[in-house]
């Protein structure tokens, strides 16, 4: 919807922050537009929310000189250079596993720690997600790059990806904490 009055009106448009999955669908379903581009940016490398106040230019000043309560909370506003923005790198574990296959079901229950059936029967719930999209197959292959991400179960990311002498993959797993 807002996609269409930015092209009606030919003007720039502000969404809230969305979720990873959403912002996928949003991306996908705008870059069909052929008169309109879309930028996802949470701020900083790999954010999804602020924590800090992200706001176009033009509405600092007002902001700084009219926002004093955020619900029933008094707060008070400064204008800092993007540059400065303080966050949190996600933490992360690192691993290494050597499987037979880049198949997500393999990947996902080495990454995981859970049965291959098990991954597979969420799989089937539509409970998991390759680069934001719904996986339906168990079969899917990853690629070093990819994320995977199961509901309630959280967030990884394939690394490295070597083949071994016997014709194994050894690749490296990173689970967000």
């Amino acid at each position: 919807m807002q996609a269409q009055r930015a092209s009606q009106r030919r003007d720039v448009f502000h969404t809230n922050f969305l979720t990873p999955p959403i912002v996928k669908e949003c991306m996908l379903a705008i870059e069909k537009l052929a008169n309109i581009k879309a930028v996802a940016q949470g701020g900083y490398p790999q954010g999804e929310r602020g924590a800090q106040v992200l706001v176009d230019p033009e509405l600092v000043d007002y902001l700084t000189s009219t926002l004093e309560k955020v619900g029933k909370v008094g707060v008070s506003c400064t204008q800092i250079p993007l540059l400065a923005l303080e966050y949190e790198p996600p933490r992360t574990k690192s691993f290494k596993t050597v499987e037979s296959s880049l198949r997500v079901d393999a990947l996902g229950s080495a990454g995981f720690k859970i049965s291959r059936t098990k991954l597979a029967s969420l799989i089937s719930a539509g409970d998991v997600r390759v680069n934001w999209s719904p996986v339906s197959k168990n079969g899917v292959t990853l690629k070093a790059g990819d994320v995977v991400s199961v509901s309630g179960m959280g967030r990884l990311k394939i690394g490295e990806i070597v083949t071994t002498r016997k014709g194994k993959y050894a690749v490296e797993l990173i689970r967000y904490l």
